[in-house]
Formats: structure tokens, C-alpha cells, sequence
């Protein structure tokens, strides 16, 4: 017994189911299913599953090469996996030592499916290891100077305002540069300013695909930006990326810019990066490629990194469906042959057929014999061809009518479906002058 006398507990009120059914909501209880669902007999079926497991019911013997190559071959994206990227090592020097030594903002520019967003990332990868701030935007149609350079300044920490004391805890300083730009419209000199003060970092705004940006107001405040950064030496530098032929085709403005920007032009790869490209492929994927094939892509692709890494994921998955993991040149001849009808589907039926015509023509424009450098697709008059081809087929007014996002998505897709065709068409020519020895014996 203890000496002085203990507290009752108190009892806690029981809650009766009734209770709780006239209390609480009503809720829907959905079940969820855990079980794999059972595939249906004799349809298509993914080869392995979201998370990139494979499957062992699937009993697919080359799911893992599989997972691996769709993972180093992405067509549909830009390299990020340093490992992937071949060759450019020169232009990328060239875009860090003008950020890094000459304090320059830089534009590259370039046809596309040059490799241009892969170069931005990777100059993104290595600021990022420098410790810079980097905040990467991909422009588009509607893009809007006060929209995106918002979104930029929330992305720099106040800590870094020289007028911000580091060990403020005044909740109502904020916490990111956005917070004294105000509400309002936002001006190239307001965020110059703000810029400017910028201390203990150095930030790097990466615009890609500038092209794609249609307001010719974006386009001058961006440029009256460059000028303003630079006239205070602020520590936050702008690099443009997009479609061009030239500078002043992408940028608007430039006499009043040509000193504060690098402008670096984007060509296609050599025939020996193309061979190196498909090489880190390779041994990242477990994929081999005969010498042939590979002789393939480098003539069929000229230079692209783009169609590069199109025909090998393609190519390398036919190998895979045959239970494979050796490419050969009839697989790429195959590969070659879907990309083309891919390419086909984008285009109207009238415009394709004036291409194949235009293709004949293409063959004997190539300058310098293969494996030369500089002999890519940037140099081999495709895009010229094209563009005559688009120029004629617009005065005979075949291209009325077609909807913006459907002409933006032809566009795309006329060049590389020219320069593919053009490679199809020299391989039908070198079976035929294979053959012609053959039926001369028999004759």
C-alpha cells in the first residue's frame, strides 16, 4: 500500500459503433487490387514493368539488355548521363571558358537535332559542381519576360542580396530575390537591379529553345536584359539556346549586344563522334554493333546525334526481338525503314512525295568524302533542299491551311525524313550495282 492516497482514473468513455455512425462522414472506401493483374492470352504485353524490374513471368531472356538500352539510347531526350556524351568536348571548353573566364553570356544556335539541349545540360552539370545556381527554362510559344524571370528569382536565395544582412530573421524579408522585385510587371532594368546586388554566388539562366518564343516583346526585353547585366556586372549571366542558322536570326537587337555575348554555332558531329556516340552506347547497354551497322548510321545519320540515337535504340530492339544482343546491318537497313515511315506519317501525302523526288538529287550533294570532318548533315545542303521544297510547295499554296501545331510538327520532320531517304535511296543502289556482275554471268 502506498502512503498516501492514489487518484482514480478516470474511465474513458466507450464509443459505440452507433456513435461513430451518426458522428463521423461518410467515406467511400475504394479496395485496391495487389495482385497482378493476368495478362490476356495472345495480345502484346510490356516486357518489363514501371519501375524497370524485370519481369521473370515474363520470360523475356533479353529484358535487362532491354532496360539498359532504352536508358542509354533516348531519341526522345537529351543526354544527361555524362557517360553517353560523345565527342563536343571542344564546345563545351568554349561555353565554359565564356561563362567562367570572360564573364560573356552565351547563344548557341544550330540546326535541329544537333546536340544543343545535351550541350546545355552538361554545361548545366558542370556549373551545378562549381556551385552555381543554375535554373534552366525551355521556352515556348507564349513565353512572357515577366512570367519567367519571376520563376527565376524564386529560384536565388535572398542570402546572397548584398543588402540582405545573412543572419536576419525578419519573416517579413522573405527568403528569395523574388520577394523585392514587388507585384506588378516585371522590367528588364527592375530585375537588372536586383541582379546586380547579387553577392557570394554566381547564378546561370539557361533559355532553351529560344526559336520557339514568338513574342517580339520577350524577345527585346531578354536582349535589353543582357545589356543591362552587363553594364552593372552583375553575377548572373544568360545562356540562349535554340534553331538558327545565324545569331542574328535567333537574337533581335544584336548591334546593341554583339560585345556582352559569345555566340557559339552548334554543327554537325564527325563521322568519328557518330562512331563514338554508338560506342558509350554499346558498352553501356550490352547492345554490340557490327562494323557495317555502324557504317550505316554514320552515312544515314551525317552528323545527327538525334537520328544517331534513333536508329540505334530502334535497330538495337529489333536485334533484341529476335533474342539477339548483336545489331546487324540487315537490323539497321530494317531500323532505317521504320524511322522512314515514322517520319512519312508526320508529313501531308503531297509534300512526302515532293520530297522522295528531292531525295534523288541529295546523294551527289555531300561534301567530302565520307569520315571527313565536317561532312555531317549541317553540310550536306539537305536543309537547303528542304526549304527549297517548302518554298515551292507554299507558292503553289499546298501548304494552305494546315494548322500551326500540325506545320510546326511537318517542319520538323522534312529535313531528317530527307537526308533518311537519300540514305535508303544509296543503299538500293549499291544492291544494284552488287547484282549487275552477277546477272552479267548469268546472261
Amino acid at each position: 500500500m502506498w502512503p498516501w492516497p492514489q487518484k482514480k482514473k478516470k474511465k474513458s468513455a466507450r464509443v459505440r459503433p452507433a456513435d461513430l455512425a451518426v458522428t463521423l462522414p461518410e467515406a467511400t472506401v475504394v479496395a485496391v487490387e495487389r495482385r497482378p493483374v493476368k495478362p490476356a492470352l495472345g495480345l502484346p504485353r510490356f516486357h518489363t514493368t514501371a519501375a524497370d524490374h524485370v519481369d521473370r513471368e515474363r520470360l523475356d531472356p533479353r529484358a535487362r539488355e532491354r532496360v539498359r538500352l532504352r536508358s542509354t539510347f533516348t531519341p526522345a531526350q537529351p543526354v544527361v548521363d555524362p557517360q553517353m556524351f560523345a565527342g563536343r568536348r571542344d564546345i563545351l571548353e568554349t561555353l565554359i571558358r565564356s561563362v567562367e573566364d570572360q564573364r560573356s553570356h552565351v547563344v548557341i544556335f544550330g540546326e535541329r537535332g544537333a546536340g544543343k539541349t545535351s550541350l546545355l545540360r552538361m554545361l548545366s552539370r558542370a556549373a551545378e559542381e562549381a556551385k552555381y545556381i543554375v535554373v534552366y527554362f525551355s521556352c515556348g510559344a507564349t513565353s512572357d519576360f515577366t512570367e519567367t524571370f519571376r520563376a527565376v528569382a524564386t529560384e536565388v536565395p535572398l542570402l546572397y542580396h548584398s543588402g540582405i544582412s545573412p543572419i536576419s530573421s525578419n519573416p517579413e524579408v522573405g527568403t528569395s530575390l523574388l520577394d523585392l522585385l514587388g507585384p506588378g510587371k516585371l522590367t528588364p532594368r527592375l530585375f537588372g537591379d536586383a541582379a546586380a546586388k547579387l553577392v557570394g554566388t554566381r547564378v546561370i539562366v539557361v533559355l532553351d529553345e529560344f526559336d520557339r518564343a514568338e513574342s517580339a516583346d520577350f524577345r527585346r526585353d531578354v536582349a535589353e536584359l543582357i545589356k543591362t547585366l552587363s553594364d552593372v556586372s552583375a553575377r548572373l549571366q544568360l545562356v540562349i539556346g535554340g534553331v538558327a542558322s545565324d545569331l542574328i536570326e535567333l537574337m533581335e537587337h544584336i548591334p546593341s549586344i554583339r560585345r556582352n555575348v559569345a555566340a557559339v554555332r552548334v554543327s554537325a558531329m564527325s563521322d568519328e563522334e557518330v562512331v563514338a556516340l554508338v560506342e558509350n552506347g554499346s558498352k553501356m547497354s550490352g547492345v554490340r554493333f557490327d562494323a557495317d551497322a555502324v557504317q550505316l548510321v554514320v552515312s544515314a545519320a551525317r552528323g545527327s546525334p538525334y537520328l544517331t540515337s534513333l536508329l540505334c535504340h530502334v535497330a538495337g530492339m529489333l536485334a533484341l526481338d529476335a533474342g539477339r544482343v548483336r545489331v546487324d546491318y540487315n537490323d539497321m537497313v530494317r531500323a532505317l525503314d521504320d524511322v522512314l515511315a515514322d517520319f512519312r506519317r508526320r508529313i501531308p501525302t503531297k509534300l512526302a512525295n515532293e520530297l522522295d523526288q528531292a531525295a534523288v538529287g541529295i546523294r551527289t550533294s555531300r561534301q567530302g568524302p565520307p569520315g571527313e570532318k565536317g561532312s555531317g548533315a549541317a553540310d550536306t545542303g539537305v536543309g537547303n533542299v528542304s526549304a527549297k521544297v517548302l518554298e515551292t510547295l507554299e507558292k503553289k499554296g499546298t501548304l494552305a491551311g494546315i494548322k500551326p501545331a500540325a506545320y510546326a510538327l511537318m517542319i520538323d520532320s522534312v529535313t531528317p525524313y530527307l537526308q533518311l531517304k537519300g540514305a535508303r535511296e544509296e543503299i538500293f543502289e549499291k544492291a544494284e550495282r552488287l547484282q549487275q556482275p552477277a546477272k552479267s554471268a548469268i546472261a
